[in-house]
């Protein structure tokens, strides 16, 4: 170990490290002050974007249930034609194929008019939205 000789002695200022930091003061906000109709118009507003955004989702959902019927409207004519192709492809007797015919058409009918209730209750929506959102 090597030893050198102390020459000179610096006194050394303490203070200690272990103090807080100073905190910065929080700023208080200004209060809000509101006139009654201020406030009035803008609950008016805030009614107002609420009821719209409750209808814009009714009509969403509606729409798109009505689009899943009309999914399944379209699958059961496709399936009735089906049906009729292969009635034709059999061999059945005359009277037997009539009745078929027939059934399959009035089934036919019954879908195509529900698809017309769905087209004016969609066209009827897509208008209320378009009312609504104006």
């Amino acid at each position: 170990m090597i030893h050198r000789a102390v020459k000179s002695v610096t006194p050394f200022e303490f203070r200690s490290d272990f103090t807080a930091d100073t905190m910065k003061p929080v700023e208080v906000d200004p209060p809000v002050k509101l006139t009654t109709p201020e406030l009035l118009d803008m609950l008016a507003e805030a009614r107002a974007e609420g009821a719209a955004t409750a209808r814009l989702e009714h009509q969403t959902d509606e729409s798109a249930r009505l689009q899943d019927v009309t999914n399944a409207l379209n699958e059961a004519l496709a399936n009735l034609v089906a049906l009729t192709g292969h009635l034709e492809a059999c061999a059945y007797d005359e009277a037997f194929s009539e009745r078929a015919h027939a059934l399959i058409r009035a089934t036919a009918r019954t879908i195509l008019d529900g698809q017309g209730d769905l087209f004016a209750a969609r066209t009827s929506l897509k208008s209320d939205n378009a009312e609504g959102s104006s």
